[in-house]
């Protein structure tokens, strides 16, 4: 199993490489926002967090479109507006796992500290989601023009498959 998950990061090292760094930016975006927002603005932890994420999901969609997975646009707004909302559908799974994660630390656990929030907010939850994230921009949002639900519809008759008689 590890030595198929290695191929496969080989394979798209580029693709991880990009998605790293635009994750990385947005978890910048994120972290920042959420710990001004809590220590300087004395704002709750779980709206603190749903308005960093927010703010990051914005900025990753930008930059994943605009760089890591630019080649996979198709032409026209449309397709922008649709791919912003799947982003942003698909974005909210991955706060949810981190809302989650910081949700069992405060409230099952009892760590109310910004330290325990930033652990588990920011790191374990940023992980699960950030693997999670991967799996579904690549595979919902960003998929390539041959693949995406509307272009699979336009096979006509004629670029159908042949059937051979039984």
């Amino acid at each position: 199993m590890l030595a198929s998950l290695l191929k496969i990061i080989r394979n798209r090292a580029s693709e991880v490489s990009k998605f790293a760094i635009v994750g990385g930016v947005g978890y910048t975006v994120d972290v920042v926002t959420f710990n001004v927002l809590r220590s300087l603005l004395g704002v709750p932890a779980l709206p603190a967090k749903v308005i960093s994420l927010t703010m990051a999901t914005s900025a990753a969609y930008l930059g994943n479109r605009r760089w890591t997975y630019r080649e996979r646009l198709e032409a026209g707004t449309a397709d922008a507006r649709r791919q912003y909302l799947l982003f942003v559908g698909w974005s909210c799974g991955g706060m949810a796992i981190q809302i989650a994660c910081l949700s069992v630390s405060r409230f099952v656990f009892g760590f109310d500290s910004l330290l325990a929030d930033n652990i588990s907010g920011n790191l374990i939850g940023m992980g699960f989601a950030t693997a999670f994230r991967f799996w579904a921009y690549r595979t919902r949002v960003f998929r390539p023009p041959g693949e995406t639900p509307a272009a699979k519809s336009l096979v006509t008759a004629d670029q159908a498959p042949l059937r051979e008689a039984a």
